[in-house]
């Protein structure tokens, strides 16, 4: 189990599947201990109570950005937004990271279908183009750790990645309370997401607020098709007020 354990948390810090370090490490702690049977029992038990999700912000449109500011492509500009007092202290259980090709995404995101576009400078996803993607794991419903990747794309302007990281932060937030993204299907089987009503409804009260409306930035369109679902009803209940809270200390 510990050898497992350790295993896991070693292949997280190297971009490598959590899920084969946990077998790697399980092999090496039984062999050390001299117990080879119920290796794949074990990680089985273990990997059944981990839970891998990737949240993003969509692409939703073509943008020609005027008067803009420019934004400088390194951690320190992201640390600068990130430390502004809106968003400060919100990003919990979790680290920032910036992409300009693929291999600087983690396997999971690789194996799950995200590549580095070098035309676009943005992330491509089984659903599209990305500013930004949010990933995280959880252990029997609590969470582990997450992260937030910013392809080189998002600095196209400090005003289009201050947006793009004020959304990924949302998304982390309701992973911090155990409010994961569900989403519905309408008539033709499209899938629509209760996390991203919400942020859609951040974004346009957040460029409205800072002034950005004639920027032309990239903004989600909002989309209602989760209030016609009753079954979504009591996660929408619980979000509200975190949303309603993450609308005060940012639009300030």
């Amino acid at each position: 189990m510990n050898g497992a354990i350790a295993g896991g948390v070693d292949a997280l810090f190297n971009k490598e599947n959590f899920f084969t370090g946990m077998y790697r490490g399980a092999i090496f702690g039984a062999a050390t201990a001299g117990i080879v049977s119920g290796i794949s029992w074990v990680v089985n038990k273990l990997s059944n109570s981990y839970q891998y999700r990737i949240s993003e912000m969509l692409v939703s449109d073509d943008n020609t950005l005027n008067g803009t500011t420019k934004a400088e492509f390194n951690i320190n500009t992201v640390k600068d937004v990130a430390n502004t007092p809106r968003y400060k202290n919100q990003f919990i259980d979790g680290s920032w990271q910036i992409v300009d090709e693929t291999s600087d995404l983690s396997k999971n995101l690789i194996s799950n279908g995200y590549t580095f576009d070098s035309s676009s400078g943005l992330l491509d996803g089984p659903r599209g183009q990305a500013w930004g993607v949010t990933e995280s794991l959880t252990h029997k419903g609590k969470l582990v750790w997450q992260r937030i990747w910013l392809p080189k794309g998002t600095f196209v302007s400090l005003e289009q990645l201050d947006l793009t990281m004020g959304h990924e932060i949302f998304h982390s937030i309701l992973n911090n309370a155990y409010l994961f993204d569900q989403y519905t299907l309408d008539g033709v089987n499209k899938k629509h997401f209760v996390h991203e009503h919400f942020t859609a409804k951040w974004e346009q009260a957040y460029v409205k607020f800072r002034n950005w409306t004639k920027l032309n930035l990239n903004v989600m369109n909002l989309d209602d098709a989760v209030l016609n679902d009753v079954g979504m009803k009591g996660l929408i209940n619980k979000i509200t007020p975190i949303f309603n809270n993450y609308i005060k200390s940012t639009l300030k």
